[in-house]
């Protein structure tokens, strides 16, 4: 019987089929495990990097789904939990009250089961393997914040009976929760408490890091108002958008840095997105010269899934295509041949002055990337050639320390050193691998262990256990049958006993002379 109730267990837990949003028909195809292994790399590495410097791929909600007159609501909402499927982390939508709700513009879709769609999605992925940061970006076309909650409203409306506009605080917390958000108390009381860091190391105007926001506060989406009508007051969840935030529209006002201390300036603004229609092209460029793209390409309902287009060139913009690709050796070179394809290397290429992650041979001989200790956008490299278990920070100058480019703007300083020096095409050796754990790229030399490992022992308990549980069930089988099948083993009972008789004549009692 237990070994049915653990089959029926590992079932339910492990291989029951899960039903979503996107069930039902998908627009955008299916997230190749590579990509996700990448996508996940990244946002791991940037454990240390400020939230406002993370770097994200957005999308405009009203120009995307709903411009070209899209009005089927449950399909929009799908897209809408694809693209946070597909890695999308900000989305700017605009809002308009209409018989006192707030409905996304032009739309039939209210806020509610837009929040709705998103609290799904972070119930869902609210785990190390999966967790990441969200971003809405409001624009709001009336003012429509109470200023006061009214004690006379209706129990459970939402609604401010005097003045009729929707309750912004109450909204969220119904629907999306607080403890899921991130407020401008939340940054007040980090910011005391010297938990907030900038360019330059800890800071009273700095945002905390990626990790300390997911794993220590447990937060996951952060919310500003754009248009200038929020006040702390009306909405205490949300930030003024014109106060934190860099945002641009069509034009990169900003500029393109073009020198290492352009790009440390640019790298001291906070949350630079750049909302405009793109091409795969120049939405790369953007994304490698430290913006945020906000995506705002016109897309009927049969043509959606060519966004898929733009995603791909910025959601991994780390690693090349096809990257992390994990490459198998055959028997002969592994006879004569230490070889082990679980270390990163950054591939630059001189016609283009570009960088980029592929996955080497930990035993191949590269120089490697060393950063400086007080300025993450000054590199050099090492003059020694040596495999990936060779290095350490004494095979770097003095001042740097081995390690790697954590976000596009460092990853551009690393392009524009070795531009600089005129270097050749080249690999050299970053702080990364996945030596521990096949797939799980950590930074911290060959010897750091994977976060994931007890997620990985409980998929290789399941593998283990399902063997057993099958023997289990089939013994438990065979004794429910015999259980009901009758053997004749008593019939001839009377013979046996005469037979015994007979013999028992022979025995002698006592002990032999």
């Amino acid at each position: 019987m237990n070994g049915i109730l653990l089959a029926l267990l590992i079932y339910v837990m492990v291989w029951r089929p899960r039903r979503c949003l996107c069930d039902e028909g998908e627009d955008l195809p299916t997230v190749a495990s590579q990509v996700q292994y990448g996508v996940r790399s990244q946002r791991d590495l940037m454990g240390n990097v400020t939230i406002d410097q993370v770097p994200m791929v957005g999308v405009n909600v009203y120009d995307t789904l709903f411009k070209s007159g899209r009005n089927n609501e449950s399909r929009a909402l799908m897209s809408v939990m694809e693209l946070m499927q597909h890695g999308v982390q900000s989305f700017v939508i605009d809002l308009e009250q209409r018989s006192n709700q707030l409905i996304l513009r032009k739309s039939n879709v209210s806020f509610d089961k837009f929040l709705n769609v998103l609290q799904s999605y972070v119930n869902n992925s609210d785990n190390n393997l999966s967790a990441n940061m969200m971003v809405l970006l409001l624009r709001i076309s009336t003012e429509m914040v109470t200023k006061k909650t009214n004690q006379s409203s209706p129990a459970g409306s939402g609604y401010n009976s005097s003045s009729q506009s929707v309750n912004m605080t109450y909204l969220l917390d119904q629907n999306l929760g607080r403890q899921r958000i991130y407020t401008p108390d939340d940054l007040e009381n980090d910011r005391e408490l010297g938990q907030t860091y900038n360019t330059n190391g800890t800071s009273k105007v700095g945002w905390p890091t990626l990790s300390s926001f997911l794993y220590q506060t447990k937060r996951r989406v952060v919310l500003a108002e754009l248009t200038e009508t929020s006040n702390k007051a009306y909405m205490p969840y949300v930030f003024n958008g014109s106060s934190i935030m860099n945002f641009d529209l069509n034009n990169a006002t900003l500029g393109l840095p073009q020198t290492i201390n352009q790009i440390k300036a640019l790298s001291e603004k906070s949350w630079r997105y750049l909302e405009a229609s793109f091409t795969p092209a120049d939405i790369k460029v953007y994304m490698d010269y430290g913006y945020n793209p906000i995506i705002a390409n016109e897309y009927a309902a049969d043509n959606f899934a060519s966004i898929s287009e733009l995603l791909n060139t910025t959601l991994m913009w780390s690693w090349e295509p096809n990257e992390p690709y994990s490459r198998t050796t055959d028997r002969n070179t592994l006879k004569h041949n230490l070889v082990a394809y679980n270390c990163a290397v950054l591939h630059y290429t001189a016609l283009n002055s570009s960088a980029a992650w592929i996955v080497d041979n930990c035993y191949t001989k590269h120089r490697g990337l060393c950063r400086n200790k007080g300025n993450g956008y000054l590199w050099r490299t090492t003059v020694s050639y040596d495999t990936y278990f060779e290095f350490s920070e004494s095979k770097c100058p003095n001042g740097f320390e081995f390690s790697l480019p954590k976000t596009p703007l460092e990853q551009l300083a690393v392009s524009q050193y070795l531009a600089n020096i005129s270097s050749e095409d080249t690999n050299l050796w970053i702080d990364m691998n996945s030596v521990y754990v096949n797939d799980c790229w950590v930074t911290g030399g060959p010897h750091a262990t994977c976060p994931y490992q007890r997620a990985v022992s409980k998929r290789n308990f399941v593998k283990m256990i399902t063997p057993v549980t099958v023997c289990s069930f089939v013994i438990l089988i065979i004794v429910c049958y015999l259980n009901f099948v009758r053997v004749p083993i008593h019939n001839n009972r009377k013979s046996w006993k005469r037979i015994v008789n007979e013999v028992s004549k022979w025995e002698v009692d006592g002990v032999p002379s």
